[in-house]
């Protein structure tokens, strides 16, 4: 089986637990970013979620009862803002191992990446996927050399469709409009007089 076959396998699974339990979802990351143009080989599974108290255990053993193994003295990293759930799928044909990390939201900013999601095609699955600016956003903010290789070409590829004042604003926010406004190609630069 292709590896891109068995990270749509894991993507496929945490999404029937996700479904089971009415949580409110979307991907982003790596896999996500293939929605908009930007194709490259990723093993993990990146999901934001929004899971309640009263559904934390549920959505763990959920999972569990899948073929998902969780670490519940080190499963949970905290990464900033990020309170990041690690699952790791493994396949049983081939035993390659998939991590699907899962970021229960907590901040304004993840709540409005979760409002704006789009349901999109991925390796012809449907799937709630980050909006393409979120993507952005949130590959700026990861600022590994991959994650800004990523951010400059969802930002040449979709550079017509995206949401400039929006990109603009969070980026404010989020305290990376330098990083922003370094990526974007000079015929789109914004203006920080504008708004």
């Amino acid at each position: 089986m292709r590896a891109s076959n068995i990270v749509l396998k894991a993507l496929k699974e945490a999404i029937k637990v996700i479904k089971e339990l009415k949580v409110d979802y979307c991907l982003f990351g790596g896999l996500a970013i293939a929605a908009y143009k930007r194709i490259r080989a990723t093993m993990d599974v990146d999901l934001m979620v929004d899971i309640s108290e009263k559904q934390f255990a549920d959505f763990i053993s959920g999972l569990e009862k899948r073929g998902f193994k969780f670490d519940h003295k080190k499963g949970i990293i905290k990464i900033g803002n990020f309170e990041i759930l690690r699952f790791i799928y493994t396949d049983k044909e081939s035993q390659i191992d998939v991590f699907v990390d899962c970021v229960n939201i907590k901040t304004e900013f993840q709540k409005e990446v979760l409002s704006r999601k789009q349901n999109l095609d991925i390796l012809g699955t449907r799937v709630n996927i980050a909006s393409c600016e979120d993507l952005i956003l949130l590959k700026i903010l990861a600022a590994r050399p991959l994650d800004k290789v990523d951010a400059q070409v969802l930002i040449a590829e979709n550079v017509k469709d995206i949401d400039r004042n929006y990109l603009k604003k969070w980026a404010r926010e989020l305290g990376v409009e330098r990083r922003l406004q370094h990526m974007l190609p000079d015929r789109v630069r914004m203006d920080r007089k504008s708004s």
